[in-house]
């Protein structure tokens, strides 16, 4: 074999070995330790699981550690934490355990998986499965003999007077709400309506003194209309006891319409509140026989509503 053919076997000798030592530097590791192997019963301690790897070569799939485990108990788990540095990627997890069965019991191995980015040869890894002495307290072997405490004297606290001021206060507060209820509660505005004349009577008084005002005199027409609105809302709401004196002409109408009136009716006294409506806002002037048949609308209307009360009662 001549010099050249040697040079090039050793050339190729030098690779594989770069290759090898390259492929076992990059080969991904899991380390488990756990900080005591003895515990007693309910004590606690910690696993800690950490995996190195090069992401440029392996894909990881972190391990699903169930919660439930023979003989053991999780009771926390913290996420895992993740380091990169210089092309090294460190993954690491604590799980707290406690168990409360006595015993030697091993921690679970389970698989971490490692995914070649060059290979479809899954690497699986399996954590380390750890000895645990789960042991109970140690008995006492001095066989001392302790003092018994000396009994405690317990003061014995006596709510009776509470309970009886509590309910006397709660009973105060009720009388309160009760007062409050029957007595505050929201009434019709009396005064407003107070006058020793009926309904009736007050309405036809009223109306009488509308004939001396002047139909020709545009000021006495405003007044003429607005006092027959007036009038006529006065009289339903000391009818019907509700108050409808801040009332549009629409509500009037609307709560007639509610109240039995017929449509025939409603609508005669539509058109001359409506009228009333138009001196006051629009500036109207009605004649003087167009004011004079509101006049006897309003009036036959309230004769109309007084007969059908009288009936009824």
């Amino acid at each position: 074999m001549n010099t050249k053919a040697r040079t090039y076997q050793l050339l190729l000798f030098i690779g594989f070995i770069l290759f090898c030592c390259s492929s076992f530097s990059q080969s991904p590791s899991v380390k488990t330790s756990v900080e005591k192997n003895s515990i007693l019963i309910g004590e606690q301690f910690n696993l800690r699981i950490v995996a190195t790897y090069t992401p440029a070569n392996y894909h990881l799939h972190w391990l699903n550690f169930p919660d439930s485990i023979a003989h053991f108990e999780v009771v926390d788990k913290s996420k895992p934490d993740t380091v990169s540095d210089k092309g090294i990627t460190t993954v690491q997890q604590t799980i707290t355990f406690t168990s409360f069965d006595s015993g030697r019991w091993f921690t679970p191995s389970l698989p971490i998986n490692f995914d070649p980015v060059v290979d479809d040869t899954t690497l699986n890894i399996y954590i380390d499965s750890l000895p645990i002495n789960v042991t109970y307290s140690p008995p006492d072997s001095t066989n001392q003999l302790r003092d018994i405490k000396p009994i405690m004297e317990v003061t014995v606290q006596d709510y009776f007077w509470y309970y009886v001021a509590g309910g006397v206060l709660l009973l105060l507060l009720i009388v309160y709400l009760l007062f409050r209820y029957f007595t505050i509660r929201k009434k019709k505005p009396a005064a407003e309506f107070d006058s020793k004349l009926s309904p009736y009577d007050e309405a036809m008084q009223s109306l009488h003194k509308l004939t001396t005002l002047n139909l020709q005199d545009a000021g006495d027409v405003k007044q003429y209309h607005s006092s027959l609105s007036t009038i006529f809302k006065r009289y339903i709401s000391r009818r019907q006891d509700k108050n409808l004196m801040n009332k549009t002409t629409y509500d009037v109408l609307i709560h007639l319409s509610e109240n039995g009136f017929s449509k025939e009716n409603v609508a005669s006294i539509a058109s001359s509140l409506r009228t009333g409506d138009a001196v006051k806002f629009a500036k109207y002037l009605p004649s003087s026989i167009e004011s004079e048949g509101c006049f006897n609308t309003i009036k036959d209307a309230i004769s109309f509503i007084e007969s059908i009360k009288q009936t009824n009662n």
